[in-house]
């Protein structure tokens, strides 16, 4: 009997696909990949059949979609329609703010990849789309003279004042000023909150 070559194997599993039938182009898939793990397009029709295996009703298995498109995304990084499903994947799974992260890790040794700043904005489009899913944080981090203002600064002075002010009966009328500054410092905090969270 004459061995099933790879090219056909691909061919049965991108015709499963096409036929919605996900675990025939899933396993037709792996077949090809057991004879030559580096064939053009196995992760991608992996992750198209387990994408499509998952919005049958196993959410389960976009983790696996994921996986293969990462492989896929891997194999081919210029390709728009890979990050595209991969992006999709990452959502249905629940890991776009993992992909996130290792698009802003890519980019800071990179920095002037304009393909991973356009994924970047993709993703944060659909978290402010889907409200399950939530927006990563960026890490908004104050310049280092703000730093040095309020926390090498304003907070032990404030600190020091009111301590004075319980300690010392003279140094009871400057408490409101003491007070005053440790506010300060607490909307200060607050708004470092609110920034880390919106942008």
């Amino acid at each position: 009997m004459e061995e099933i070559t790879v090219d056909r194997l691909m061919q049965l599993g991108s015709r499963h696909l096409a036929d919605a039938d996900p675990d025939g182009a899933i396993h037709f898939y792996n077949l090809a990949l057991r004879k030559e793990p580096s064939v053009p397009g196995v992760h991608l029709g992996l992750g198209r059949a387990f994408s499509l295996k998952a919005v049958k009703g196993e959410k389960v298995f976009y983790v696996l979609a994921l996986d293969a498109l990462r492989k896929a995304a891997a194999a081919d990084p210029s390709s728009e329609s890979v990050q595209a499903l991969l992006i999709a994947a990452a959502g249905k799974a629940d890991k776009l703010g993992d992909l996130a992260v290792e698009y802003r890790e890519k980019l800071k040794s990179d920095p002037g990849n304009e393909g991973l700043k356009k994924r970047l904005k993709y993703i944060y489009v659909i978290s402010l789309l889907d409200r399950e899913v939530k927006a990563p944080s960026v890490g908004y981090r104050p310049a280092l003279f703000i730093k040095v203002c309020f926390d090498c600064i304003l907070l032990p002075f404030s600190a020091a004042v009111i301590v004075a002010a319980n300690v010392y009966p003279k140094a009871r009328p400057s408490l409101m000023i003491g007070v005053s500054f440790f506010f300060c410092y607490a909307a200060y905090r607050g708004l470092l909150i609110y920034l880390s969270r919106k942008l």
